[in-house]
């Protein structure tokens, strides 16, 4: 695989001056045309999450035409799939520089920026979109995650409401709008927002996350017995690849005392990222708690069932 990434920066070292540079003028060199018929094969098989035949694609693709941007955008979808995430951003770069800052591509790789922790060149992508296209929702929801890593809720709220201006029906930025909501310190409009939703996506209220924002929502409401049951509904839907909210979740049935509940919780997360830093602290404090417990035995059955 290394020496496929390898042949493909080499082979591009070579065509950047020649072949495949018509592909950029009136009549495609066979080479500028067979790159394009990979990465359409290829993008089939993206969407239907075909990875690792998708990656032999686009990585011929860019054997044959080092240039061509669908080539580098498709090979960093597959390589991101598969866990190659610095390689990957490095293609998506490729494929924004090529394509003249395609709006799709910069949105795309703000989203990569993000995913790595790097609000701020994610913040740079959405903005640099929004500049010349205002009326694109995803920038808008990025523009938001941005300012929502960042701490900005407010700032983040405001973005996620212009997102939904354009696009009215966008579940993802609903459930953010309902969480910037709950951290602003408004959890029945976060409530509202959720119960919305509902009534347009039934399916809705069986999403892991969704379940975790309106459990969270519950508590700052003191509707303890609600907020219990779901954030038991989050654990079973949160995949176990979303540490950071499987850790708020065990986080908030540990503060709710219910001390079953998180260490099950946190027993999916530990079987995954059994190095998790955060986990481990968590799992000394469960354990320290039924310790304690142990020796206190008129302490109320939901602590210690």
């Amino acid at each position: 695989m290394l020496f496929a990434f390898a042949l493909a920066y080499i082979v591009a070292g070579f065509a950047m001056s020649s072949g495949c540079r018509a592909f950029r003028g009136r009549e495609p060199d066979a080479h500028s045309v067979k790159a394009r018929q990979l990465s359409l094969r290829g993008a089939d098989l993206l969407r239907r999450s075909r990875y690792d035949d998708a990656e032999t694609l686009f990585t011929e693709a860019i054997q044959n035409c080092p240039t061509d941007e669908r080539a580098h955008w498709g090979y960093a979808a597959t390589l991101w799939e598969n866990g190659q995430h610095p390689l990957a951003i490095r293609h998506m770069q490729e494929a924004v520089r090529l394509s003249g800052s395609n709006p799709e591509y910069l949105v795309r790789l703000g989203e990569m920026y993000l995913a790595e922790g790097d609000s701020e060149r994610a913040k740079a992508q959405a903005s640099l979109t929004l500049k010349s296209h205002r009326d694109r929702p995803d920038a808008w929801a990025l523009l938001g995650d941005s300012q929502a890593q960042q701490g900005n809720d407010a700032d983040a709220l405001e973005s996620y409401q212009r997102a939904l201006l354009i696009k009215s029906d966008y579940p993802r930025v609903q459930v953010a709008i309902a969480e910037s909501y709950r951290k602003v310190g408004r959890p029945l409009r976060s409530l509202a927002t959720l119960d919305r939703m509902v009534d347009i996506h039934p399916t809705v209220h069986e999403n892991g996350e969704t379940q975790l924002v309106r459990g969270l929502a519950l508590m700052d409401l003191d509707r303890r017995e609600e907020a219990v049951a779901a954030l038991k509904a989050a654990s079973e839907g949160i995949p176990v690849e979303r540490g950071e909210r499987l850790i708020e979740l065990v986080s908030a049935q540990y503060q709710l005392g219910e001390l079953v509940d998180a260490r099950l919780s946190l027993g999916k997360l530990l079987q995954h990222s059994p190095d998790h830093p955060d986990a481990r602290l968590l799992q000394s404090q469960i354990n320290t708690s039924f310790e304690v417990l142990a020796t206190r035995p008129s302490e109320p059955a939901r602590l210690i069932r």
